[in-house]
């Protein structure tokens, strides 16, 4: 089955249950949880004192008069978004088995759901950590309409993946184990805990790898916008809108994903009920 207008419109149709099913993926998460939505704060301030302690104080990393700190966090808040998108989506259809052979809806809708929750966490620990951002690299309001572009593309991007992930993972179980190794090995792949400059000094042989990294993009992509241009030494330029090959390249990248993704979901999607 291929992703049709017929296709389209019944996701349009189930919008509602789209809402329902992100709205209950939010109170669920939480639930018996003392800080609540405070978490979406915690958790990426936390791995930001970790990782600077690690390779700011430890390793040293150097950024001229920049701050470890804002500039780790401006990569992994985008990272932690994809990441928790995909690994929560990988198994949403064989988790909803029983709901899926009885019920008729667009399956597209489960993983999609996952993915715009994570947004809405992705959103918080923006805001939440913006303070943070704006005492060490300064106020930028006129990036607001860059950053809220960057979301979109970004989220598109990710949606296609994790339809991916979420329809193979049910003709082949063991890829929810695998993903999180693979993710651990994509996290060190994409430059969130080092500078793109710091592999074109000690590894350039590894920058086209690098560079072939769609997360890098999208990386560097929110880092411009957030933290500015790291720099080997002296000044680091402040955060600004991001050059059009950036655009253009997550851009493509957001489109081909979302479109080969949504299109192997759907042509898949005609055996989930007898196989989970």
């Amino acid at each position: 089955m291929v992703a049709t207008p017929e296709r389209l419109g019944d996701l349009w149709v189930s919008r509602e249950l789209l809402r329902n099913l992100v709205g209950k993926e939010l109170k669920v998460r939480y639930k018996g949880s003392a800080l609540g939505f405070l978490w979406s704060l915690i958790t990426p301030l936390l791995m930001t004192a970790i990782f600077t302690v690690v390779f700011a104080t430890f390793l040293r990393i150097e950024l001229g008069d920049g701050n470890f700190a804002t500039f780790f966090l401006s990569g992994y808040l985008v990272w932690q978004f994809f990441s928790n998108s995909v690994n929560s989506s990988v198994g949403a259809i064989v988790a909803n088995g029983p709901l899926i052979r009885k019920v008729y809806f667009p399956r597209e809708v489960l993983p999609l759901s996952l993915v715009l929750s994570q947004g809405v966490h992705f959103l918080l620990a923006l805001v939440a950590t913006s303070p943070l951002i704006i005492y060490y690299r300064g106020f930028h309001p006129e990036l607001v309409p860059a950053v809220l572009i960057g979301l979109v593309l970004l989220t598109a991007f990710t949606a296609g993946v994790s339809m991916i992930f979420a329809a193979a993972n049910v003709g082949f179980r063991d890829l929810q184990e695998l993903t999180q190794v693979l993710f651990l090995g994509w996290f060190y792949a994409t430059p969130i805990i080092y500078a793109l400059f710091f592999v074109e000094d000690n590894a350039p042989q590894f920058l086209p790898l690098i560079r072939a990294n769609p997360m890098t993009w999208f990386v560097e992509l929110f880092r411009r916008m957030l933290y500015g241009t790291p720099a080997r030494e002296g000044l680091n330029p402040p955060p600004a809108w991001p050059p059009l090959e950036s655009w253009l390249v997550c851009g493509a990248w957001a489109v081909g994903a979302l479109a080969v993704g949504y299109w192997l979901f759907n042509r898949l999607a005609v055996t989930f009920a007898k196989e989970v």
